[in-house]
């Protein structure tokens, strides 16, 4: 029994693939994230200006390369991958959300009170502007955290089977 796990133990070992890893270096922090086969990515070639997303099937260390949607591609090509979104993002849909239903609203208000001397005012149309306004301005410009590889941050593939 002891020789037929044992046997079992062994061919599962050699069938297992090494494990990979990519790391997301700074130099600055001695942590660093990691991706591993099998995760989606979201990231952007030096040049273009689309984001190519896809799953990775395998990664290549000794040539520093993944394979994402059946191609190679190299890790010195990739200009930044996309980390998702921060806090500012869902405050920015809040403040937008926000100006718009206080303009809704403050229109169905002065519509249905029946008092001719209240209108929809300009104070009412500033609130849904200013609100609308940062909103989208934190979208853009707080809203997405992005790994840009450079001179102190870096994407490496690693073997860590051992």
């Amino acid at each position: 029994m002891r020789l037929l796990l044992l046997l079992l133990f062994v061919l599962v070992c050699t069938c297992v693939r090494a494990q990979r890893v990519l790391l997301f270096e700074k130099l600055t922090s001695s942590k660093s994230e990691r991706v591993y086969e099998g995760d989606m990515l979201r990231f952007r070639m030096k040049g273009d200006k689309f984001w190519q997303e896809g799953y990775i099937r395998e990664m290549r260390p000794d040539i520093q390369a993944l394979v994402i949607n059946d191609r190679y591609v190299l890790l010195d090509e990739i200009e930044s991958v996309y980390q998702g979104n921060t806090i500012a993002t869902k405050l920015g849909y809040g403040l937008i959300t926000f100006g718009a239903g206080w303009s809704v609203f403050a229109a169905l208000g002065y519509a249905t009170d029946k008092d001719p001397s209240t209108s929809y005012s300009v104070d009412d149309a500033l609130v849904t502007a200013t609100s609308v306004g940062a909103g989208y301005l934190l979208i853009k410009v707080l809203g997405t955290r992005k790994f840009r590889p450079g001179k102190f941050r870096r994407l490496r593939i690693v073997d860590i089977s051992f």
